[in-house]
């Protein structure tokens, strides 16, 4: 069974790992113990060699103290702590040095050597050596004029030297050739663990190395036949093949996996005819009530749109003039009796009023007419010379009450060989070209210039005109054809307007099968050129020529 197989292995590596980790712990904890070792060793010397420096300034001032050369106390004082300083740290390393020493016999079995007590004894001597030195020091005065000077300074020789009846002269030279012969050792031991710790972890992680390949060599071997064939089933299924089946026969763990595949190849197979056959029937029925209520809901929307649009618009557009009328005639009809003349007056603006209402509500049927198909239209041919002509006749007069304008040019800049026909209603082709010169002279400066001209483009012919005015903002352009929206320029340059005049002009324009398109730069003007077919007589002389 490939359980058992598998537990065994992994036992045994985790068995390899664990005897490894605890060679290294142990390796390492020697390593470490002589590496103590040899940094005692080397710090102890340092210790030993700067106490004997410091004895020896010492020694120097008292000869200068002596002979009254100006030897300070401050001077006495600071190379006096140093020694103080050094025996307190020669009693920590000493006892350190010592400790090591017992964990290291405890391992080997061996004897702690005698130069390891010898300097614990010698440490504690030098001690007493300082306190002796420190209370001679304070008592020493200079000599006396013809004082023996070889007297005295034996008596500070033996008080330097000698302590306790032992001579630490003996104790600390010896003691600092013993660490200059122990550091090197304590090194070399050092570099001799570290060898030895290395060699045998490349050692041990070598055969755990080994081991792992062979165990998984040979697991891989046994686990590749069986794996590749549930992958090659997997994929096959994948792929919609369903009547994948894999071979029995291991009598393992994989013979088990691949009964229970088989199954679940069956049962898919099985639940895959009944969904593939529910969901033909399920889309037949589906894309037929789709159509059906597709086609209601468009017919729905669009009746309803049109119907809300139609709405706001009258309600929009038909407030303003009817409250001015209803205003006047309530001033005319307030108070006593008037003269005759204001009567004639009211009338008169209540006719106007009634004459802006009627405009509007034109306006609003032919925009209606217009969406609903039904805008009545009486083509015919028409000579676009002349109705360009007629039409900046007009413009120039209201040009003239803006301070504008209105400057009418011919195709190139020069009157055109031969008329230019147009299969259109004049009357509506016309009105739209008035709503745009109009446009172009209201939001005009005065003193500018509004050009009229017309341009032929192959079997097309443009109608361009141009201005000098405020011109639209880029983010405005795409709403400049909707319906009662004005710009901000516009707004701001004259407060009166309805906004569906070039709406009324789009939809006059498309219902000749021409279209219109708006260029504009801010505070440069703007450019609307109206493009419409040439009747098929134009079209067929532009041919001929050609």
């Amino acid at each position: 069974m490939f359980r058992s197989r598998l537990s065994l292995a992994f036992a045994a590596l985790v068995t390899l790992v664990c005897i490894q980790a605890a060679f290294v712990y142990w390796g390492s904890a020697r390593v470490n113990v002589y590496t103590q070792h040899s940094r005692l060793a080397s710090d102890i010397l340092s210790e030993l060699l700067e106490l004997s420096a410091n004895k020896q300034r010492l020694r120097v001032w008292a000869s200068q103290q002596l002979m009254n050369a100006g030897a300070s106390s401050e001077t006495r004082d600071r190379w006096l702590a140093g020694m103080q300083a050094s025996a307190a740290r020669l009693n920590e390393l000493a006892h350190r040095d010592l400790a090591v020493w017992t964990e290291i016999a405890a391992s080997d079995g061996s004897a702690v050597p005698a130069e390891v007590t010898q300097l614990v004894d010698a440490v504690e001597l030098l001690d007493a050596n300082i306190a002796d030195v420190h209370e001679r020091l304070l008592r020493l005065t200079p000599l006396e004029r013809g004082a023996e000077f070889s007297a005295v300074w034996q008596e500070l020789n033996q008080v330097f030297d000698v302590t306790r009846g032992r001579d630490l002269r003996e104790l600390v030279n010896g003691a600092i050739e013993r660490q200059r012969r122990t550091v090197p050792v304590a090194r070399a031991a050092t570099e001799r663990g570290l060898e030895a710790l290395r060699l045998k972890a490349i050692a041990l992680a070598a055969l755990t190395l080994a081991a792992a390949v062979l165990m998984a060599v040979h697991l891989n071997r046994r686990l590749q036949r069986p794996l590749d064939r549930l992958l090659a089933g997997t994929q096959a299924l994948q792929a919609g093949n369903l009547d994948h089946r894999l071979a029995l026969g291991s009598h393992d763990e994989f013979d088990r996996v691949a009964e229970h595949f088989n199954a679940m190849a069956v049962e898919l197979q099985q639940h895959r005819n009944a969904a593939e056959a529910a969901r033909r029937r399920l889309e037949d029925a589906v894309e037929a009530r789709t159509a059906e209520l597709r086609s209601a809901h468009d017919t729905l929307q669009q009746i309803d749109q049109r119907r809300r649009q139609l709405f706001a618009d009258l309600s929009h557009e038909l407030r303003t003039p009817a409250t001015a009328i209803r205003g006047e005639a309530e001033i005319a009809l307030r108070g006593s009796d008037k003269p005759l003349a204001e009567y004639k007056q009211t009338l008169g603006r209540i006719v106007g009023g009634v004459k802006q209402l009627a405009g509007v509500i034109d306006d609003l049927m032919l925009i209606a007419r217009a969406e609903a198909d039904q805008l009545v239209m009486r083509p015919g041919e028409v000579e676009l010379q002349q109705l360009v002509a007629d039409a900046a006749e007009q413009a120039e007069a209201l040009g003239a009450l803006h301070g504008v304008r209105v400057q009418l040019e011919a195709q190139g800049g020069t009157p055109a060989a031969q008329p230019v026909h147009v299969h259109v209603d004049a009357d509506r082709l016309r009105q739209a070209l008035m709503i745009v010169l109009d446009n172009a002279v209201r939001y005009s400066h005065a003193g500018g210039t509004v050009r009229l001209g017309w341009r032929e483009r192959g079997e097309q012919v443009d109608i361009v005109v141009q201005d000098e005015g405020i011109g639209i903002d880029p983010h405005e352009m795409p709403t400049v054809f909707q319906r009662f929206h004005r710009g901000r320029r516009a707004r701001d340059h004259r407060v009166e307007g309805t906004g569906i005049g070039l709406s009324i002009a789009q939809a006059i324009v498309g219902a000749h099968h021409g279209h219109i398109g708006i260029e504009s730069v801010p505070f440069a003007g703007t450019t609307v050129s109206i493009s419409l077919p040439k009747s098929r007589g134009d079209q067929a002389a532009s041919l001929e020529a050609a």
